[in-house]
């Protein structure tokens, strides 16, 4: 399978694969051996915050001497940024040969025309990498909820991490906080450790409960202390971030692995995480900020009023359309000088420009609608004076198509 071709069945998936579910995801593992069970994971769900725990507990990680495979979705601009060991990209020859050998299981599997979803091609291919490449640790992110999802086929991860939790998918999850958090805690498993951090009493004794049936040690993240700490990712709420980093890295310790606290010091203040409050240029400044559920656009917009208090800010906004679309483009402007309403260039699922400006029923704000989302980012750059503020959030497809043009240019 040649790179092309690779990238061609993966978008085939999309419209041929459907969800098989865990007990096929576990056939198939069995079929390559179950690479699986011979990796050291440490398996993160949560709404938010997911891909910034995954960063710092890399960077800690890393920083300890150890080899750190990470498996993140969604990708920003190339489906191999799924599959990183200490900051470097799978190359395409691994991407193209592992890929042609899981393929092939899925084809043995099913009838002509149907294979595995694309996310559970993705983390079948995930476990053949991380344990050909024999890392040291492998921090896997949950898809979507946790019971149910394609990384849950794990049976014994070295130490589970949950984030916080907030309202997104609830055409799966569920309604209510109480129901998307059973479906997160799924992936807690028999006597392993779990790093928590939930200030909401109804979610977190859910939490608890299930902890307590299966035996496994909480180490709460809420009440640590960050003073001598620095977190170099931008926003208040990775501070809440970086104190799940430190819980889970008190729960590793506990279990043995080697790490100082100048380890954790410098994880907690090199990471990098791309389109999470990025900022890309300046004069004007340019953020970007994948901001796509409710929860997310809150915290951007607290963010915003601090770090930017007294700034003209034009905001360039993209969303897709299983999102509470009126409420995060309200949150998302409530601190703008102006906006522009467009979409990712690949607008599969995105709301049309004019869907979001009719959603929020905005007065009081310049607002523009510019189809191409290119085409937006060079007219708020045209409208916004070079001591002023580009935020570009919302849909992390939108984040990738600019961030890509920014790189480029």
């Amino acid at each position: 399978m040649t790179y092309e071709q690779a990238q061609e069945y993966l978008l085939n998936s999309y419209g041929v694969g459907r969800k098989k579910g865990l007990n096929a995801m576990a056939d198939a593992l069995s079929r390559l051996d179950n690479p699986q069970d011979k990796i050291k994971i440490i398996h993160v769900a949560g709404t938010n915050g997911k891909g910034s725990f995954c960063a710092m507990m890399s960077a800690v990680l890393q920083d300890a001497g150890y080899k750190v495979g990470v498996f993140c979705s969604p990708h920003i601009e190339e489906v191999e940024e799924r599959f990183v060991i200490n900051n470097e990209m799978i190359t395409h020859s691994d991407f193209c040969k592992i890929l042609t050998e899981v393929a092939k299981i899925s084809e043995d599997m099913f009838e002509a025309g149907d294979c595995f979803s694309f996310f559970e091609l993705l983390t079948v291919m995930a476990f053949v990498y991380f344990q050909q490449q024999e890392v040291d640790f492998l921090l896997l992110e949950v898809g979507i909820g946790g019971r149910l999802d394609a990384t849950n086929v794990i049976t014994n991860p070295f130490l589970t991490a949950i984030m916080r939790i907030g309202f997104d998918h609830m055409e799966i999850l569920g309604n209510t906080l109480p129901e998307i958090a059973s479906e997160k805690g799924g992936i807690i498993k028999e006597n392993r450790p779990l790093a928590l951090y939930d200030d909401i009493e109804l979610v977190r004794d859910i939490f608890e409960q299930i902890a307590e049936e299966k035996g496994a040690k909480i180490y709460n993240a809420r009440d640590l202390d960050l003073t001598g700490f620095q977190v170099g990712l931008l926003g208040e709420h990775q501070q809440e971030n970086a104190r799940v980093v430190m819980a889970a890295c008190s729960a590793l310790m506990d279990l043995g692995v080697k790490l100082r606290p100048d380890h954790i010091r410098y994880g907690l203040k090199n990471a990098h995480h791309p389109a999470r409050m990025e900022i890309m240029s300046e004069n004007p400044t340019i953020i970007l900020e994948g901001a796509h559920n409710l929860q997310g656009a809150l915290a951007c917009a607290e963010n915003m009023g601090k770090m930017f208090a007294g700034r003209e800010i034009t905001v360039v906004i993209g969303i897709l359309k299983d999102k509470e679309i009126g409420e995060i483009v309200r949150a998302l402007t409530s601190f703008a000088t102006r906006v522009v309403f467009t979409k990712p260039l690949y607008d599969f699922k995105a709301s049309t420009p004019q869907e979001l400006r009719d959603s929020a029923s905005l007065t009081g704000i310049e607002q523009h609608i510019v189809e191409n989302c290119i085409e937006a980012l060079n007219l708020a750059e045209e409208i916004t004076s070079d001591d002023g503020v580009i935020l570009c959030t919302g849909s992390l497809y939108l984040m990738g198509d600019i961030r890509k043009y920014l790189r480029e240019r």
